[in-house]
């Protein structure tokens, strides 16, 4: 049996497209993290209705609804309200509350049910939530890594046997 030298050669190119195409999406994933990254905090928002927080014993308030939010961080109250029989009472920061920065507010002096609370907060954005969506997607591209590896492989075998048997053969 003969066969010309270098058939088998031609299977590397597309060896080395698939390998360049890993190496692309792993940097694909670490600039898209690292653009994510850089967008957390950076646009301010502003909640101009009370927000409802209740005190969840020993001073510490529940967490605002932004706290949750994409590259969320810091916030800053701009009024206390704590909710009486007798109405809105307004409360004096380091006085009555102090503000953490995972959104809570600690030492209430006033253990009155609901707090309402007016803030703004930094954010990461719509940058933030569509960057982070893209990295998901591309991480979860990983999950069809053995998939592709046994096609490559299949592919291979296939090919060296093409290569090997599927030549002229003289008598």
């Amino acid at each position: 049996m003969r066969y010309k030298k270098g058939q088998v050669n031609t299977l590397a190119p597309a060896i080395l497209s698939l390998v360049f195409a890993a190496i692309v999406l792993v940097m694909g994933l670490v600039v898209t993290q690292s653009a994510v990254d850089t967008r957390d905090g950076t646009q301010t928002g502003t909640v101009a209705a009370n927000e409802t927080l209740t005190i969840s014993g020993a001073g510490v308030t529940d967490a605002i609804t932004h706290a949750t939010d994409c590259g969320y961080a810091s916030w800053t109250p701009t009024a206390v309200y704590n909710d009486t029989d007798s109405g809105n009472q307004t409360l004096v920061i380091t006085t009555d509350y102090t503000v953490n920065t995972d959104g809570t507010l600690t030492n209430v002096t006033y253990w009155e049910n609901p707090i309402f609370v007016t803030y703004t907060y930094t954010w990461g954005g719509e940058a933030c939530i569509a960057g982070n969506k893209t990295v998901y997607g591309l991480g979860s591209f990983a999950d069809f890594w053995e998939i592709i590896v046994l096609a490559i492989v299949i592919t291979v075998v296939i090919g060296l046997l093409l290569v090997i048997f599927g030549g002229s053969r003289r008598r």
